[in-house]
């Protein structure tokens, strides 16, 4: 009885082979649409960020006084944008000027300023309104030339000013 069992089992295997799996296929279409767009960086954490222009510890200001935000670090500026795309990056007066040729820093708790300027280069023969690239899709960096020139001396204290940029694209 065994053997006749084992004897259908095994005549069964070569119909079982033939039984034939059917099959439909299809398409998975993966897709992303990737928009123009531009970032402003001034920290190492990325996204928008403030970057820094300090030009130290002074006295007197019978002497000009240069910084930049320079081309890397914390401070630097940075922009980041997609490659091929063209941008332009704005600078407005800041908040103590109504106009971008009189730039000022204004003291804390106070009224007093201390005038100061912008520049594209290191030369500082042009002031900084705006500034256009393209993009590379990695962060470029843009420095800011900045300078106080000689003039009164003001009360001691800190001065800040803070300056708008705007990126179009």
């Amino acid at each position: 009885m065994r053997a006749i069992a084992l004897f259908i089992a095994l005549a069964a295997l070569p119909a079982a082979a033939q039984a034939q799996v059917t099959q439909s296929t299809g398409q998975l279409e993966v897709r992303m649409l990737v928009n123009a767009s531009c970032d402003i960086s001034g920290s190492t954490a990325g996204g928008l960020g403030n970057a820094v222009l300090d030009f130290g510890t002074a006295t007197l200001l019978q002497q000009a006084i240069n910084a930049d935000t320079g081309s890397s670090g914390t401070q630097a500026l940075r922009v980041l944008c997609n490659p091929g795309v063209q941008y332009t990056l704005t600078f407005d007066a800041g908040q103590n000027a109504t106009q971008i040729a009189n730039r000022a820093m204004k003291r804390e708790g106070g009224s007093e300023v201390v005038g100061y300027q912008l520049y594209t280069t290191a030369a500082r023969n042009t002031v900084l309104a705006n500034l256009s690239g393209t993009g590379t899709g990695t962060q470029q960096y843009v420095v800011v030339y900045g300078r106080v020139p000689v003039q009164t001396a003001p009360p001691p204290g800190n001065y800040k000013d803070v300056v708008t940029i705007t990126v179009a694209f």
